[in-house]
């Protein structure tokens, strides 16, 4: 009786993901037809949805592909007696060379503690060539206009500065080096770190969703690529047992091996944004600890 009840809630469950994936549909387009490169373009992205439900857009931690986030714009929430409609235009710019550039951007959708996320169409954008082609012998013209030029460079007052300067370089490095170093060295941690809990969480909530574009195998790779870093120790190349063995933690044990199950037994049920969950704050602490260390070492 006990499986049979947990095989109707799965049916269940997945008939809710169908029936909300035939009901949000985000639309995605660009405005312009054409882009140079670095010149702004905007991208619009609107869904309609149930209005009992809470839907979050895209925001500049997104990686939008060959697209660099600048700006966006929200529209105010239309709503009727059923649904809401919400809309967002991204402005973005790209500097990549491909001729044709394309762009699909999801809604994420919340319920509970998880996340459903579904994608927009994908739509295109034509590259303008600027430089078309470069001939073979360029054709070289002379130019007699006058042109100004500038006054001699007062080179000794630049010795001077830069002796001036590596003199007061040399005195903090004496009396602050450590400290310089021990900060300069946390500075540079901090940064890795910012950019591992963005990535990361964006992973973990897009391995959650419908559609994932990351497997659970990748998030967890991530994660041991940047434990590897914290620690200075070959992390990547651990088994879960292994690690255990650096890391002797009941809760960390449970996590993993949740996770191996859904990598290598199959096993969809399991909630992997908990679990992965888990690992971010897991990083977290011992991010802190590293830190700790260095500004009191």
């Amino acid at each position: 009786m006990h499986s049979k009840r947990i095989a109707q809630l799965a049916i269940l469950f997945f008939s809710f993901q169908f029936c909300m994936a035939q009901s949000i549909s985000p639309k995605g387009s660009f405005i312009q037809k054409e882009v140079k490169i670095g010149e702004e373009i905007s991208f619009s992205l609107s869904v309609r949805y149930d209005k009992n439900l809470n839907v979050l857009f895209p925001d500049s931690t997104y990686a939008f592909g060959t697209f660099e986030y600048n700006s966006k714009t929200y529209f105010p929430t239309k709503t009727d007696s059923l649904y809401s409609l919400d809309s967002v235009v991204y402005q973005l710019s790209t500097f990549e060379i491909d001729s044709i550039q394309y762009l699909q951007l999801p809604v994420f959708v919340l319920k509970d503690s998880d996340s459903l996320v579904f994608f927009s169409s994908v739509d295109s954008i034509a590259l303008v060539q600027v430089v078309t082609e470069i001939p073979e012998k360029p054709e070289m013209k002379a130019n007699t206009d006058m042109v100004d030029v500038r006054k001699a460079f007062n080179y000794p007052y630049l010795i001077i500065g830069l002796v001036v300067v590596l003199i007061l370089g040399g005195i903090l490095i004496l009396f602050f080096g450590k400290q310089i170093l021990r900060a300069l060295k946390v500075y540079r941690m901090q940064r890795i770190h910012k950019k591992f809990i963005t990535k990361f969480f964006n992973m973990m909530r897009d391995v959650s969703g419908n559609n994932p574009s990351n497997t659970t195998e990748h998030v967890l790779v991530y994660w041991k690529n940047y434990m590897e870093k914290l620690e200075k120790k070959p992390i990547s190349k651990l088994t879960t047992k292994e690690i255990l063995v650096l890391h002797n933690e009941t809760e960390l044990k449970d996590n993993l091996k949740l996770i191996d199950r859904s990598i290598y037994g199959g096993e969809k049920g399991n909630d992997l944004f908990t679990s992965f969950d888990y690992l971010m704050k897991f990083s977290i602490e011992i991010y802190n600890q590293k830190i700790a260390a260095i500004k009191n070492g």
